[in-house]
């Protein structure tokens, strides 16, 4: 994990100092986002490149007003909810690019965008990364890591689940005691999770960038375990009663290699 720091040097404008700089291939749309209001942009977490990325959608090749597309960048996205519940929209801060949103009316609905991974791995050390906004009117919004395969109308196979709560903290498996960290509302900050999957499968959970700070480590559940050992997609969803929207983009799973 690695700050990128921000030359303010009036004859060179701002430009980032990025350290720890990632494969280059995703390392010039993480520099363009930027903190509304600061001169400082979100911290870029990243494993390096001695990884597999299985995972990858930035939405910049898709139409903004449209539903994202099916093939991304690497992987495939599923949809689920009303028509219009996920769509593409222009960037909440600038300079940032495409971001997808999760938006979800009053009503039953549930809205859901499903990232699968390009191939099934089994066993091995995943990171998963995204930058969020979160608005400050928006409800709980959800992130689930599920097995390969999964249905995206299916919300039951999850063997790890984060929601980012009204409070501000984080939550892990509806289990109020594990709430922890803060994050920003009306700013981009990032998620990673590391998830270190075999038999007794684990996750280390960072929150990062714009006064975003925290992390915990979390045990999957025993009767889970199974479910973690097939990993395969990603759930980014808000569900029944909340309401609002909110987005995301550079959505990336990588495996060590």
């Amino acid at each position: 994990m690695s700050d990128q720091a921000f030359d303010s040097d009036p004859e060179a404008g701002i430009r980032p100092l990025v350290i720890g700089l990632p494969c280059r291939a995703r390392a010039g749309k993480m520099k363009r986002i930027l903190c509304r209001g600061s001169l400082l942009v979100a911290l870029f977490l990243t494993t390096g490149c001695a990884s597999e990325t299985l995972f990858e959608a930035n939405f910049d090749g898709n139409t903004i007003g449209q539903p994202p597309s099916p093939t991304q960048a690497v992987g495939t996205v599923n949809l689920d909810g009303p028509q219009g519940g996920v769509l593409v929209v222009a960037p909440p801060v600038t300079p940032s690019g495409k971001w997808v949103q999760i938006r979800r009316p009053d009503g039953p609905a549930v809205v859901a965008l499903l990232g699968n991974l390009s191939q099934f791995r089994g066993d091995g050390t995943y990171v998963f990364s995204t930058f969020l906004y979160i608005p400050a009117k928006t409800g709980l919004a959800s992130i689930q890591f599920e097995p390969f395969g999964v249905a995206a109308n299916t919300y039951t196979e999850g063997f790890l689940h984060l929601d980012f709560m009204q409070d501000n903290t984080v939550r892990i498996d509806d289990d109020p005691g594990t709430a922890f960290g803060t994050f920003p509302r009306d700013q981009v900050f990032i998620v990673q999770v590391t998830l270190n999957i075999n038999a007794s499968s684990k996750a280390h959970i960072v929150l990062s960038g714009a006064g975003a700070s925290g992390e915990a480590n979390r045990d999957v559940l025993a009767p889970l375990r199974a479910k973690a050992q097939q990993f395969g997609a990603v759930r980014i969803w808000m569900g029944f009663p909340q309401t609002g929207s909110f987005d995301a983009t550079n959505i990336v799973v990588t495996r060590k290699t």
